[in-house]
């Protein structure tokens, strides 16, 4: 018998198979790249949990506060650093972007880095 609950978990379940697809699907032995937007403390806080998983790169680093660059390069020595959030997210290399911006900034990143094709953590 067809009920609205089924109705329900057939759109839930379609709406998460679109959500979690995605043009570039990473193997499970691939290296994923980041890019940080606002490596302060929490963005650094966040660096350093990615640097800890198997298989993750720190690429770029993104804040108009150029000693938070400094910072973050201490942590990511390899890693460009940007004074515009939009050239990082130019870098086609880059996988998926880390926003630890202040709140109030969120939504412009977060746009941003979705438009620029990039996965996002909030």
């Amino acid at each position: 018998m067809y009920s609205r609950r089924n109705f329900i978990e057939g759109i839930a379940a379609g709406v998460a198979a679109t959500a979690l697809s995605s043009s570039r699907v990473l193997g499970a032995n691939e290296r994923i790249r980041l890019g940080i937007i606002g490596p302060g403390a929490r963005g650094k806080q966040l660096m350093r949990f990615a640097l800890a998983c198997p298989n993750t790169e720190i690429v770029g680093a993104a804040d108009v506060y150029t000693r938070r660059l400094e910072e973050a390069r201490k942590l990511a020595p390899n890693a460009k650093t940007y004074l515009d959030y939009r050239h990082l997210l130019e870098d086609q290399s880059v996988d998926a972007i880390l926003i630890a911006t202040p709140q109030h900034l969120h939504s412009e990143h977060f746009v941003a880095s979705l438009d620029a094709g990039k996965h996002v953590y909030q």
